[in-house]
């Protein structure tokens, strides 16, 4: 009968769904397995002055750009400069704790010496972080 042919190909269908929507739902869990590898390892090279707790994946992203930008006018600069012991006294004259920030909510110490926010001028936008 018509009937029981219509009714197996119903639930065939709906298994069909069943076990689409459970792949699909392994590939997401996958996805975001290897998103959050990938932020943990960039928070281990992205520098984090004084920071103990974890920062945020949009933390960690404003921290790599900021860190790229640097490294980014570091290099442009090494380029300007003719010798080599010229360069790394302009630069390794400035590396004390108190010439960076500690994270990018924090305002920056008051300093004469505009080196740090030269070099680490990306500015990011100030947010509240929740305790």
């Amino acid at each position: 009968n018509g009937t029981g042919c219509v009714l197996r190909s119903s639930s065939e269908r709906m298994e069909n769904a069943a076990k689409r929507r459970l792949a699909a739902n392994a590939r997401e869990r996958r996805r975001m397995q290897g998103l959050n590898t990938a932020f943990d390892r960039l928070r281990k090279v992205v520098p984090q002055w004084g920071q103990d707790k974890k920062l945020s994946k949009y933390e960690t992203l404003q921290m790599a750009l900021s860190y790229i930008m640097a490294l980014t006018r570091i290099l442009a600069e090494a380029e300007r400069f003719s010798s080599e012991r010229e360069w790394l006294s302009l630069h390794c004259e400035h590396f004390h704790g108190d010439s960076y920030h500690h994270y990018p909510a924090q305002k920056p110490a008051a300093s004469s010496d505009p080196y740090p926010h030269r070099v680490f001028s990306y500015h990011p936008e100030h947010f509240q972080i929740a305790n």
